[in-house]
């Protein structure tokens, strides 16, 4: 996972002009790069054991798909009893899905969409939760904060956290105006509930990036005991992306292959021709869920998307489909090698519409969902039922063929698992400036 770190400073360092980019690496020279600094990362796919066949199928005809207006304060309300339950919670969630939520709503929806209140609770039930975790997060909050200098110092854990958070916070947002300047309110915030959520997890404590995951839940909450619960919910899905073996993210680039495959196998030849097949050009997309990739009001409206989790599983998974797909002709017709995929990629951040990602990303999705004939694979990784086709367990070996153009999506890729100290200190540097 260093390896991803080293190649996405080489990326920044060809953006910012630096005189160690000035001479542009081969491709080929980069896949050496990338294997030497990633042990066991076999660059090419093709023709490796272990790979599950899936066929090109027809998929059918791609819907035309059209947004709505966000949310209103007026629509929530209609929504709910005179105890403040949810009375529809399909019908509401899927109208976030199509437009999102007004802001004004945010800070009270957010809370049900991450779980810290439950969707049929009361007004009164509601305000007893808070209750709780006010005490709750004020006991942890109180375990580092009496930790004296002469225990820090003989407690080297804490202490990398605590200097990764500083580092980290003085870094995040700081052109938004809720962390911006000195001594901001926000800037503290956000370092208390970092430094809290070390005492929550102590296990997986503080990894860069999830800076990043807090601040535009802290941003939207503005209340320090609530954002913490939202943002450790937040931080229950996304767990596995910050663990010392990285599985979340193994497993994400496996389905984002899966997909992509079968979307367009020409693409994934492509890229597989150019050592770019691991699709790892698209970590820090799935390891902060886009956070740098959109503007700021972006990624609020985004997340409330996703966080309706419809209308599949993995939909952050078409997100990155659609963005791949809308890139594919400039990246193949000019030719597109190791370095420029990579510093093409790079260059999407803060450029691409959101609204029209979320269009053919849910396009994408209906277009699947109505073909008869997807891959078990494909079914699995967007949790879908009722496929017509019957493809072998991985373990069984055998093959099965439906059309007459085959491409692997591997079943076992390898992603280098460094220790707890490295994968903290430099793999998740991606995810910073």
């Amino acid at each position: 996972m260093g390896g991803f770190s080293k190649v996405t400073n080489f990326i920044f360092d060809s953006l910012r002009g630096s005189d160690s980019a000035t001479q542009q690496r081969p491709p080929s020279e980069m896949a050496d790069f990338i294997s030497d600094a990633i042990p066991g990362l076999k660059i090419n796919q093709q023709e490796e054991p272990g790979f599950e066949v899936i066929t090109r199928i027809d998929l059918g005809k791609r819907p035309e798909v059209h947004r709505r207006q966000p949310v209103s304060i007026e629509e929530w309300m209609k929504n709910m009893d005179s105890e403040g339950r949810i009375l529809n919670v399909d019908s509401v969630k899927q109208m976030i899905f199509k437009g999102g939520l007004c802001h004004a709503l945010r800070k009270e929806v957010w809370k049900f969409l991450l779980g810290y209140f439950s969707w049929n609770s009361t007004r009164e039930e509601r305000a007893n939760v808070q209750k709780r975790k006010i005490d709750e997060y004020f006991r942890m909050k109180l375990q580092w904060k009496s930790v004296s200098e002469e225990q820090e110092r003989r407690n080297y854990r804490l202490r990398d956290y605590r200097s990764l958070i500083e580092k980290d916070v003085n870094r995040t947002d700081r052109t938004n105006k809720f962390y911006e300047g000195q001594d901001n309110p926000g800037l503290i915030l956000l370092h208390d509930i970092l430094m809290t959520y070390c005492m929550y997890d102590f296990d997986l404590g503080y990894v860069q990036g999830m800076s990043d995951l807090l601040s535009p839940i802290l941003y939207v909450i503005e209340n320090e005991v609530d954002a913490f619960w939202c943002f450790a919910l937040y931080m229950d899905q996304m767990h596995q992306n910050f663990e010392e073996q990285m599985q979340g993210m193994k497993t994400q680039l496996i389905q984002l292959s899966t997909l992509l495959r079968l979307l367009d196998s020409e693409f994934c030849s492509y890229l597989e021709s150019q050592d770019s097949g691991y699709l790892y050009f698209c970590f820090r997309w799935l390891l902060i869920r886009f956070k740098r990739e959109f503007s700021f009001q972006d990624i609020l409206h985004l997340w409330e998307v996703m966080w309706t989790e419809l209308p599949c599983q993995n939909f952050h998974l078409l997100i990155c489909c659609a963005i791949l797909e809308s890139e594919k002709q400039q990246i193949m017709e000019k030719h597109y090698g190791f370095n420029e995929i990579l510093k093409h990629i790079n260059e999407l951040s803060m450029k691409i519409n959101v609204e029209e990602v979320l269009c053919k990303a849910e396009a994408i999705s209906i277009q699947m969902m109505n073909c008869k004939e997807l891959p078990q694979a494909v079914c699995e990784v967007l949790r879908l039922e009722n496929s017509a086709v019957t493809t072998p367990d991985s373990d069984t070996g055998e093959d099965e063929t439906v059309g007459d153009i085959s491409c692997a999506a591997p079943a076992h890729p390898v992603v280098s698992n460094g220790t707890k100290e490295s994968t903290e200190q430099e793999a998740h540097t991606i995810a910073t400036d």
